[in-house]
């Protein structure tokens, strides 16, 4: 996952993380001195906004992205590992972050729930963990069967998304190409599937678990709980 991609992903991918930013903000306040936990931090984007809070630990499962994440942040505490293993690192964190439809890869729902329990078992009481994935409504009208492009002087791609025979997951595959020396282009490929879930089961999941839901809200806009007609659902929730 992201393994060519990560060279131009920055550069390629639209993604609002300044929201997130706020969001993180909004949810910390004053704190300080906490234990902090980026799960699938990607190329670091949050990671300087994180460290305002404490110290931070990092895990993603592509070199690659690790390598653009350290470049952004020197003084975090960086891991190569699935965010199934988060348990492994043997701490117990105040505040764990998953930004951008880091579960949405997992392979199923089984993943998805154990993915949940391994945060719930890696915070303190009272800790918090924000994570969002994409909505049904994003999977089904959004991204099936769809064709995307872009195209400039350094960089071009072609992106195909299929349907899968899960009615909520589709296939990514990606063609892009990057201006090298002597206006040569390298050809790289990238392959990925997303998944997501009935919202309700992922609501009773995370009740099921131990998790308080202190609020949701879809698309960045803490007054729209209009799931079925939204892209991404973000979840809060505390242990």
């Amino acid at each position: 996952m992201y393994k060519n991609l990560s060279v131009v992903y920055d550069k390629l991918m639209d993604v609002d993380y300044d929201t997130y930013k706020e969001i993180i903000r909004e949810e910390l306040g004053d704190k300080e001195n906490l234990l902090i936990l980026d799960l699938g931090c990607g190329s670091g984007a949050l990671l300087t906004e994180l460290k305002k809070y404490g110290d931070v630990f990092a895990i993603d499962n592509s070199e690659e992205m690790l390598a653009l994440a350290s470049q952004k942040e020197s003084s975090v505490s960086y891991f190569m590992m699935n965010l199934l293993d988060v348990e492994k690192l043997n701490k117990s964190f105040n505040f764990i972050i998953s930004a951008f439809d880091v579960f949405n890869y997992l392979e199923d729902f089984q993943q998805f729930k154990a993915g949940l329990k391994g945060v719930y078992n890696s915070l303190k009481k009272g800790g918090k963990f924000i994570f969002d994935i994409h909505t049904p409504n994003k999977i089904n009208t959004m991204l099936e069967n769809k064709v995307f492009a872009y195209d400039d002087d350094e960089i071009s791609y072609i992106w195909f998304t299929y349907k899968t025979e899960n009615n909520l997951e589709v296939e990514n595959e990606i063609t892009f190409f990057i201006k090298e020396k002597n206006n040569l282009y390298k050809k790289l490929e990238e392959y990925q599937r997303q998944r997501t879930y009935d919202i309700c089961e992922v609501k009773k999941e995370i009740k099921n678990i131990g998790f308080k839901i202190k609020d949701y809200f879809c698309d960045f806009d803490r007054e729209n709980k209009n799931y079925k007609n939204s892209e991404r659902i973000i979840f809060i929730l505390e242990k």
